[in-house]
């Protein structure tokens, strides 16, 4: 049986210092955002920075994470193949980002002739920052994956600390005291997630060695292989709207400042998710004949979990970007309802996927994605230069709309499991369609985006008490029963 209070417990901790990196970058942009500091021009340009970032993070990484963490239950009893596992996972990590800052550096002057914009194309003064940057992502990352396998709480949330906090101080200084631009936090970005990256490295090769095994490799790269160019093609569906928008550096700037709030919702999903893989991989290694009902009911927390979190933070995040924010960028606030809800089909892309994950099957996301992919860029091509980040948000919904349905066909041809449709799939898809609706009501009938938001949040609240009563009705029953047997 899955003990709830505990879940809870875990969740909670690990998805807050697993987003506490993300929340401190929420006092960070209006530090830097101003009429004397960056606009939604800078904005603009910091997103394409990013999409560079999580390019080189993508790269370095090499799927390698998700093989960490499903070569672990193969090799945890085993001190000594486990430490060669961690080293060698690290070593071409390093590597890569290494690599990838070399050619950065060397063709930087050809690599900003892509761009249009002078600003981007002055590529050889932040360009090897970025390839700094994704490497530290992906170092960080690495030690996150580790340590939440081996449930080392307390080194998950030292480094959760350690990377926000430095991470964030020196991206304001680089901005303030530095270079009063985009370029100012790509330094600063560069200089604090450096020093977490660099003391993970020496902690790690200090307790298991610095080794780089062709036996591990030759295990490791056929399972993460296949990730990795699905993750590749995911980079593709989650940032090709940034380059149809690039000819308006504003309005990219202005969607882009929503998405960062939305990539907050992201993290949290991955946070909560954090807790859970390890225990469905548990359950699976241990039999779906003996543990399905627990795969079931875990799976539907961590929907019904991600759901309540979206639905709670729409309202709260408008405010703040009311409140903190003085340039154009407040217009962001109008599209964070429908940027949030989108990340449902994310959790449900997660769930589908652990039991491909779990046997292997890796092939099946690279195809899949690749299909995906082209959805996506047809999408934006057609409407995105017409209706601008509108278009960008249908694409990301219809693709992601076939990405979950197709995934959740295979996944039910690979191991068949009974899910509760209304819980994993109606309800879920029923949030969206609803909150297209009202975000085309809203721009029709130019109706106030507060009282879309609230609408739309009202529908989820009301809709989850419906499609769980049982559960609250079991949690409220204990709670009342522990209530009165305190005070009789």
């Amino acid at each position: 049986m899955i003990n709830i209070k505990e879940h809870f417990k875990l969740s909670a901790l690990y998805t807050f210092f697993a987003t506490f990196p993300a929340l401190l970058q929420l006092i960070v942009y209006p530090v830097i955002e101003g009429e004397t500091r960056l606009g939604a021009e800078d904005f603009g340009y910091l997103a394409i920075v990013e999409v560079i970032i999580s390019l080189v993070f993508t790269i370095s990484v090499f799927g390698t994470g998700n093989g960490l963490a499903r070569l672990y239950y193969d090799n945890r009893d085993d001190k000594q193949s486990y430490n060669r596992l961690v080293s060698t996972v690290l070593s071409g990590i390093i590597s890569r980002g290494l690599l990838l800052t070399g050619i950065f550096f060397v063709f930087a002057p050809f690599i900003g002739n892509i761009f249009n914009q002078p600003a981007l194309q002055d590529f050889s003064n932040y360009g090897p920052w970025t390839a700094i940057s994704g490497l530290n992502r992906a170092v960080i990352f690495m030690a996150v994956v580790l340590y939440r396998n081996e449930k080392k709480l307390i080194y998950f949330i030292i480094i959760s600390l350690l990377s926000g906090l430095l991470r964030s101080g020196f991206q304001i200084a680089g901005v303030l005291f530095y270079d009063l631009s985009f370029k100012g936090y790509v330094y600063g970005t560069a200089v604090g997630g450096g020093i977490v990256a660099l003391g993970i490295i020496i902690f790690i090769y200090s307790t298991c060695g610095i080794q780089n095994k062709r036996s591990i490799n030759s295990e490791l790269y056929p399972f993460s292989r296949p990730l990795f160019f699905s993750e590749l093609i995911f980079w593709g569906l989650l940032f090709a709207d940034r380059f149809f928008l690039l000819g308006n550096p504003e309005q990219l700037g202005i969607y882009d400042n929503a998405l960062k709030f939305a990539m907050g919702i992201q993290l949290v999903i991955q946070g909560l998710s954090a807790s859970v893989q390890p225990e469905i991989f548990r359950f699976l290694k241990e039999g779906l004949d003996k543990r399905h009902d627990e795969i079931k009911r875990l799976s539907s927390l961590l929907l019904a979990e991600s759901i309540v979190i979206m639905a709670l933070a729409i309202v709260p995040v408008m405010l703040f970007i009311f409140i903190f924010y003085e340039t154009s960028l407040q217009l962001s606030a109008g599209i964070v309802a429908i940027l949030f809800v989108r990340y449902i089909f994310r959790v449900q892309y997660v769930i589908f996927s652990w039991p491909l994950m779990f046997t292997k099957k890796t092939i099946w996301f690279f195809i899949l994605n690749s299909f995906v992919l082209i959805i996506n860029l047809a999408i934006n091509w057609i409407l995105t230069p017409r209706i601008g980040y509108y278009g960008a948000i249908t694409a990301f919904m219809v693709s992601s709309f076939f990405q979950v349905l197709i995934l959740f066909i295979i996944q039910q041809r690979v191991i068949p499991i009974k899910w509760n449709y209304k819980k994993m799939m109606y309800f879920p898809i029923s949030i969206i369609a609803v909150a297209s609706l009202l975000e085309i009501i809203k721009v029709v009938y130019n109706i106030n985006a507060f009282v879309i938001s609230f609408l739309l949040t009202a529908f989820i609240i009301f809709g989850l008490a419906a499609v769980y009563k049982n559960e609250l009705s079991g949690v409220l029953k204990t709670s009342w029963k522990r209530l009165f047997l305190k005070y009789k």
